[in-house]
């Protein structure tokens, strides 16, 4: 790999140096069971030293498992690997100040998700039960109670089957309401049952992401993108954690199973030709200098740039 000296993003006719060494994309899921191919657990993973391997996980605790793993081994070996997945790496704002008004920002809510929310090795999780309590919560704080979606049976209390009314807090983040300005159809983090309940796989899959990155093998050397910005030239080793949304890219022009499998191959070979390009670089740059984006919200790495005008953030009620 070259020398990192000369990169600059800015300058296409300058040297192209690569970011990354290994890139993994990871197609989340939500499942109540172990179970395989479609709408479950897809990995890619492309190395320095190999073309890209896919896997199929059939449980959460396995895929946890397999990307520590595959990060301890990227770490000992001093490279530095970007890694995607497919959900929310945030809430909209105002939803972080009611959750964990100790450490209002992302890393208090997902310290609060890591210890309140259960997912056994046989994929039963209480999600449902932490959504009606943070309903309980926010609603106290006079945020409403944004979260819905549930099976038909047992009812949830306190969680609502349908959406309810807008309340005080948004339905989308800015990274969201940049993908609908894109003409892409994100479905809302409060979510959490039907077609694309991404709600779900938020509630599940950031506690996986808090454990990895406070992980004493992986922490020192752990960002979270945009959260904590990586500056040229990065690091080694380095670990960096990015939110993807697969139909940025285009599945269709590759092999797999089923479109999980499509999807993750095409974000990790759209990664490579872009790092190999020296345009991977300028999209981790490219956030809208919003504090609540920051802080608390994230960003899809990938998604347009807009600066959606600065909504008010809600409070809570005094």
């Amino acid at each position: 790999m070259a020398a990192d000296a000369g990169l600059n993003p800015a300058d296409p006719s300058g040297p192209q140096v690569r970011w990354f060494d290994r890139f993994v994309v990871v197609d989340w899921s939500a499942a109540n069971r172990p179970t395989l191919g479609p709408d479950s657990i897809w990995v890619c993973v492309a190395g320095p030293a190999h073309a890209p391997v896919v896997a199929n996980l059939a449980t959460r605790r396995a895929a946890e498992r397999w990307l520590r793993a595959e990060l301890a081994a990227a770490v000992a070996a001093g490279e530095r690997t970007l890694v995607g997945t497919d959900f929310c790496h945030g809430y909209p704002a105002g939803f972080a100040a009611a959750v964990a008004p100790g450490d209002p920002t992302w890393r208090g809510v997902w310290a609060h998700l890591a210890a309140a929310v259960t997912d056994d090795a046989a994929n039963q999780s209480d999600r449902f039960e932490v959504a009606a309590r943070l309903n309980r919560r926010l609603a106290g704080a006079g945020l409403g109670a944004p979260f819905w979606g549930r099976p038909a049976a047992p009812p949830v209390p306190d969680l609502p089957a349908t959406r309810p009314a807008p309340g005080p807090l948004a339905e989308w983040r800015g990274a969201e309401a940049a993908l609908r300005a894109g003409g892409h159809r994100p479905h809302a983090v409060w979510k959490l049952a039907y077609a694309g309940a991404v709600g779900s796989q938020t509630l599940l899959g950031i506690p996986v992401l808090e454990r990895l990155r406070t992980d004493p093998l992986l922490a020192r050397c752990t960002r979270v993108w945009p959260f904590e910005p990586v500056a040229p030239p990065p690091a080694r080793p380095l670990v960096v954690h990015a939110e993807t949304w697969p139909a940025l890219f285009a599945p269709e022009a590759e092999e797999g199973t089923c479109r999980d499998e499509r999807q993750v191959r095409a974000v990790v070979a759209a990664w490579q030709r872009l790092d190999g390009a020296g345009r991977l670089a300028p999209l981790l740059a490219g956030v809208p200098d919003l504090p609540a984006v920051r802080a608390e919200e994230g960003w899809v790495l990938g998604a347009a740039r807009i600066d959606p005008a600065p909504r008010p953030v809600p409070g809570p009620a005094r």
